[in-house]
């Protein structure tokens, strides 16, 4: 079987080496092995197996896997110096790699079963031909014998591996002797082949393969052993010209194969036993990156992080499905740590390489710029959110979009849009837009209106599109409160048009990335840590004095906090430099009138992997910063982390300014981080129903944040608070209540001394103020734990004046709590009458409530008066017992009695609707009666979690922006790299979102109100 002529797309060299080449099966090994990639290694002994030549290099490695065998012959012709592309770039190579092997008699090659392979470099005709060999050993006998001997020992695997290693490593020296020329026959009844090899089925197929003969009780070598033994004789005058038949032959080259692979394979065998077990002749070296340098491939621009952006995997498995992502970075021909001008290049490349009949709209032009879409949106980058917008505007729509267009319009996808007549997709808009009226509904009809137009290449649809589109624009800026109100927004530049940087999640690091985002923004924290470098702020010099749990700090331990505090800086910085850059190249393509202007691709940047790490692997303060705990993944422990982390990198009490030298204390509460944070609460116990009530002297307990519990299904933010300062009982651990106590004295006085009352007070509360809400609970019944998904209605203010007292909770709450009593009963009472009722008769899914079915009633029964006055009824009525009058006169009774009823039902439910409104805004003013003293605080941040079960799940994080020059609040969400501003009413409205049920607050960040300008602030 010839090779085919390159025709097909190319790639980028290293993709031929890492993807094409290690994934290219034989279609005879895919049927017996589990799909994998290619892993290339060479034994120890073979290292110096590459040839290179003046025209031709060579290069081979065996995979350890399949054992298949893959020779690379490369010609340097056209070339740079180490057969590197004369384009910068690097090689674009064109391939063709068949996977159906061919039976071949070619002596030089001396392959007996290969498939073909040849790629082709575009811009400077570099080319290589390769070779893969099936093994000698398929994999079905190496499955085969590591069953038997694995078999043999399945109470004990380690002893199975030694005896498969001990067969594969005998079968090695038995090949490598025999290329030797090693005629020497196996005895069968030898204690140690019998004890190695065992000579059962499996072991005796492969050495039947190999081709050794069993005759007798003996298997002899193949003759071809005899023949390289004469041969190597230093006294046989035709040697030379008797060791080039020998290697010209088949069978001995089939016997080279299977020493290689026994050698690989053995390797492969001991990796699962101990160390002190392996053996050095075993250890093959892995070849493939001397692959990617014989082919020049192998200095090919990464990405500037030097990470994978998506986890591709190089050895073991490979999934039946790839990831959108993964099949993007496919179809363009490149790894996925590439850097973004070689997604742009390829992107380039494959368009001026596309044959079809329509490159540039075609169906092959939208396949890649979906892929491009997809790559853009998974790595969050500048540049090819540009290159995306440029194509978008030029015409490119995703099938994505197009897809989505069609539901909009059409009510379902359109397998063909191009057969759907434009002025049909004109008609369905106009129909689409007169059902609505709402702007943001027709600007999303007119956009999808676009995306069609585009898809279809219809200039005048396209026209209409743009005219649409522009007549709405004007009138959403009308909507906005005329021209003065529209000048507030637009006329604002910096910070308040430039929206802040994301981040980019890096391995489910979504509340981690709320985290640091709500860090950023509290100014204190935000100011120290790009203080660092100045020697004062933070431990630089390792002064030792600073206590930790009751120790003294190591300089281990401060190094490692101060290599924390500088990834913190390196990422506050990096936030702040994307944000100018981003809104100077802005306001240039503004002022330039480019095309763009327009455009808010988002701008993030990936968090440090070794600052993720020292957040989550250790939660809250260790006692040694070696110590890992499990993996954290919960709010409040990264952020004790956190706050530990920073605590121990700042200077001991003797450095600090005199200020905070007002005792001698080194721990964490001297430190400005806890008095920024940490607040404090007075605890005490009483002793209630005593004959002499006792109250204990209270106690001082420092918190980092308040554990809220949710009182019910739905519930206020001030109602957690109440719950939270409300006296709590304390059960006593005295007595087991299993246990039989014949002696009641003791009982009967603990009865006596009354039940034990825990009460607190607000001592002190930090400037910032931290709540966890307890969502997370677990079940006694199933020892599972989980999540309350209840809805929290939050409050832009709070006070906290009521419980700086003892029993200041309850004061608070007497008014609200009779006020929440009377809406539930309130509710309750119009909730049974939209119950929905049921009869015997009723078979369809109909249901009516108790007032719509009393209308309905009342009005059959007036129709039945109105039918008897008809002619045909009087006629009718004339044959029955009842006279006509009888029937007219009944119904009419029993119509009025049920217009009574309804009328009764009717004005209750008024009055019942008129009672909640008015409980509901009494309840609202004294829920926004908010004292604007030093215990009012405002709400910062709002950390949401999504998801069912506390086991899983989604972080983002809702933060304040406010700018004090112009007065104008708005929230910002943060999802990872999403930034966006929302309505407010996306974080205090009355019940959760539709469809966001199970996303709910988790963790709250309060900021005292008569010093938010100085404690949070998103500006640069």
């Amino acid at each position: 079987m010839g090779v085919v002529n390159l025709h097909g797309p190319g790639v980028l060299g290293e993709y031929l080496v890492k993807r094409q080449l290690a994934e290219w099966i034989p279609d005879d090994i895919r049927r017996q092995l589990t799909r994998h990639t290619h892993t290339w290694v060479q034994p120890a002994t073979d290292i110096a197996c590459l040839g290179t030549t003046t025209e031709r290099i060579s290069w081979h490695g065996t995979c350890r896997e399949c054992l298949c065998q893959l020779t690379a012959t490369i010609e340097t012709e056209g070339a740079g110096q180490n057969n590197a592309c004369i384009d910068e770039v690097g090689h674009h190579f064109h391939s063709t790699l068949s996977t159906q092997a061919e039976t071949s008699n070619d002596q030089q090659a001396g392959f007996s079963a290969t498939c073909r392979g040849r790629t082709r470099c575009c811009k400077c005709a570099l080319t290589a031909s390769f070779g893969l060999q099936l093994p000698v050993i398929e994999p079905s006998m190496c499955t085969a014998l590591s069953n038997a001997r694995m078999s043999m020992h399945s109470h004990h695997p380690t002893q199975g591996t030694r005896e498969l290693f001990g067969t594969v490593s005998t079968l090695f020296k038995l090949i490598k002797n025999a290329c030797t020329g090693n005629t020497k026959p196996i005895r069968l009844h030898s204690d140690a082949p019998r004890r190695l090899l065992k000579f059962d089925a499996a072991c005796n197929h492969i050495l039947e393969i190999m081709g050794f003969e069993l005759i007798g009780e003996e298997f002899h070598p193949p003759e071809i052993v005899r023949v390289a033994g004469e041969a190597l004789d230093n006294a046989n005058p035709s040697r030379d010209v008797r060791l080039t038949q020998v290697r010209a032959s088949l069978l001995f080259r089939r016997l080279e194969s299977a020493r290689l692979e026994l050698n690989v394979w053995a390797g492969q065998i001991q990796r699962q036993l101990p160390r002190d077990e392996r053996q050095a002749l075993f250890m093959p070296t892995m070849v493939e990156d001397t692959l990617s340098r014989t082919l020049g491939t192998f200095n090919y621009k990464r990405a500037p992080s030097g990470k994978l952006t998506l986890l591709m995997a190089t050895t073991g498995a490979v999934n039946a499905k790839h990831t959108a992502a993964e099949d993007a970075y496919r179809a363009l021909g490149v790894l996925d740590d590439v850097c973004d001008a070689l997604v742009e290049w390829a992107y380039t490349r494959l368009t001026a390489e596309d044959q079809s009949d329509d490159p540039v709209f075609g169906s092959h032009a939208r396949s890649r710029f979906d892929s491009l879409v997809t790559i853009s949106a998974a790595r969050g980058s500048k540049e090819l959110g540009l290159l995306v917008a440029n194509e978008r505007e030029r015409g490119m729509v995703a099938t994505g979009a197009i897809r989505s267009a069609c539901v909009a319009l059409f009510g379902q996808p359109q397998s063909e849009v191009d057969t759907i007549d434009s002025d049909t997709v004109r008609e369905v808009f106009l129909a689409r837009v007169a059902e609505t009226s709402a702007s943001k509904v027709r600007m999303e009809l007119a956009e999808h209106l676009a995306v069609l137009a585009d898809a279809k290449q219809d200039v005048a649809l396209k026209a209409y599109a743009d005219n649409v589109l522009s007549s709405l624009e004007t009138s959403a800026e009308i909507e906005m409160g005329g021209a003065e109100g529209v000048a507030a927004w637009k006329g604002k530049v910096d910070t308040w048009e430039q929206l802040p940087v994301g981040l980019k999640n890096i391995g489910n690091t979504c509340y981690l990335n709320s985290i640091l985002q709500c860090l950023f923004s509290i100014l204190p924290i935000r100011a120290a840590v790009l203080s660092y470098g100045d020697n004062k702020t933070w431990n630089e010099e390792l002064r030792l004095g600073r206590n930790d749990g009751g120790r003294l700090l190591t300089r281990e331990e401060i190094s490692e906090a101060l290599k924390f505090v500088q990834r913190l800086k390196n990422l506050f910085e990096a936030l702040v430099t994307q944000r100018v850059e981003g809104w100077a190249a802005k306001r240039v393509r503004t002022s330039s009138g480019h095309p763009l202007a327009s455009t808010t691709a988002p701008l993030a940047v990936a968090p440090d992997r070794e600052l993720a790490d020292m957040l989550l692997l250790r939660v809250g303060s260790s006692t040694s910063t070696t110590q890992a705990s499990s993996q954290q993944q919960d709010v409040d422990e990264c952020i004790a982390q956190c706050v530990g982390l920073l605590v121990r990198a700042l200077p001991p009490p003797s450095l600090m300014d005199a200020s905070d030298q007002d005792s001698d204390l080194s721990g964490p509460g001297d430190t400005w981080i806890y008095k920024l944070l940490s607040g404090v609460l007075e605890v005490a116990t009483d002793r209630v129903g005593a004959e002499s009530e006792k109250t204990e002297k209270p106690l001082n307990e420092a918190f980092l944040n308040l554990n809220l519990n949710i009182p019910g299904e739905a519930a206020d933010i001030n109602d957690c608070i109440d719950a939270f300062f409300a006296p709590s009982e304390i059960s006593s651990d005295k007595h087991d209540p299993d246990a039989m106590d014949t002696d009641t004295s003791q009982l009967r006085a603990d009865t006596e001394a009354g039940q034990m009352v825990r009460r607190s007070r607000l001592k002190n509360a930090p400037p910032v103020l931290c709540m966890q809400v307890q969502r997370v609970q677990f079940d006694m019944t199933t020892m599972r734990a989980f999540k309350i998904n209840s809805h929290l209605r939050l409050r832009e203010q709070v006070s906290l004046t009521p419980y700086l007292h003892f029993d200041g909770a309850a004061a608070a709450h007497s008014r609200r709590h009779e006020l929440q009593q009377r809406l539930r009963t309130v509710n309750e009472h119009l909730k049974a009458l939209d119950v929905p009722i049921q009869t015997a008769a009723q078979t369809d899914n109909a249901q009516v409530s108790v007032v719509s079915a009393l209308e309905r009633v009342q009005a059959f029964m007036a129709g039945i008066g109105r039918w008897s006055e008809l002619d045909d009824a009087r006629s009718l009525l004339a044959d029955l017992p009842q006279s006509a009058s009888f029937i007219t006169s009944s119904a009419e009774h029993i119509s009025s009695q049920l217009r009574e009823m309804s009328s009764t039902l009717s004005q209750a439910r008024q009055q019942w609707e008129d009672e909640l409104r008015s409980t509901q805004s009494e309840l609202e003013r004294i829920y926004s009666h908010v004292p604007q003293d030093t215990t009012a605080y405002t709400l910062h941040a709002v950390f949401i979690h999504s998801g069912h079960s506390p086991e899983f799940g989604h972080y983002w994080v809702y933060v304040r922006d406010y700018v004090r020059e112009k007065n104008l609040v708005r929230w910002l969400k943060f999802n990872d790299s999403q930034v966006s501003v929302v309505d407010s009413s996306e974080i205090f409205g009355d019940t959760p979102k539709q469809g966001e049920e199970s996303a709910n607050p988790y963790y709250l960040v309060y900021v005292r109100t008569s010093c938010i300008d100085e404690m949070a602030d998103f500006g640069v």
